[in-house]
């Protein structure tokens, strides 16, 4: 791997590899809400194949039994077979509907901010995504992007809190202690990358980037005995990777130690 600052193996190189930014994924359904209005505004929905009134309902609404209102609402038999392609509104009241516009925008900001970050665009990236966690801010991906943008910018204070605040919401992720600990570790707080890269670990024993950053951290400390250890246990994991060569030859330039 390529050498980071002051000549250590630069983690963040390892992080953006093995943790790629999340996926674009499809744009989200809306919340479900519980009720049916009797306004004019809603959310357009295109009717595809084998769908029915009952289950479009429980799509947005989370209720079954709201197919019926649903197919009145838009003057259909609630009996009949519906058409694919045709379309139907599905009725939100305005505070609703605003919230819904707001994810589908913060949506759209999101997967061209990631794409960008993916083609290492990171500055270009970055006004996207934080656009898309000020328009919704429970977009969880987006926040965790944001992160590893500012992470490649070494904007490392700022992905750092988010990265805190992940770690803390969703303590059973153990790809955001992993990814906190990279940060922890570029910043050179090696004491605290530590014990994010164990705690990871014991979320999960078998996630091979955690134990390589942890024997690497090892070794930052001067640990030798316990870098030796990690680096043994990540090749039992994988022998056969571009990491894994790495790994033998940080193994390899310990045994003197």
């Amino acid at each position: 791997m390529p050498p980071g600052r002051h000549g250590k193996t630069h983690l963040s190189i390892c992080l953006l590899l093995a943790v790629l930014m999340v996926s674009v994924p499809s744009c989200r359904k809306p919340a479900p809400t519980y009720r049916i209005v009797a306004g004019k505004e809603g959310y357009t929905h295109s009717i595809s194949r084998g769908e029915t009134l009952q289950s479009i309902a429980e799509r947005y609404y989370g209720d079954r039994s709201l197919g019926e209102a649903l197919g009145e609402y838009n003057g259909l038999d609630p009996t009949a077979a519906l058409e694919p392609g045709n379309t139907l509104l599905v009725p939100f009241d305005q505070a609703e509907l605003d919230r819904i516009r707001s994810v589908q925008e913060a949506q759209l900001l999101y997967n061209r901010g990631t794409v960008l970050a993916r083609t290492g665009q990171y500055e270009d990236a970055v006004p996207y995504l934080e656009q898309a966690v000020e328009a919704s801010p429970a977009h969880i991906d987006a926040w965790y992007n944001l992160a590893l943008a500012y992470q490649r910018l070494d904007r490392l204070s700022e992905a750092g809190d988010i990265l805190k605040r992940l770690a803390n919401s969703f303590p059973s992720e153990h790809t955001y202690r992993y990814s906190l600990g990279a940060v922890l570790r570029d910043r050179e707080e090696y004491k605290d990358a530590l014990e994010q890269f164990k705690k990871a670990l014991e979320g999960d024993p078998r996630y091979a980037q955690a134990r390589y950053a942890l024997a690497l951290t090892y070794e930052d400390l001067g640990k030798y005995k316990q870098a030796r250890r990690e680096w043994q246990k990540y090749l039992e994991m994988d022998p056969d990777s571009t990491w894994s060569e790495e790994a033998r030859l940080h193994l390899e330039s310990l045994r003197s130690r």
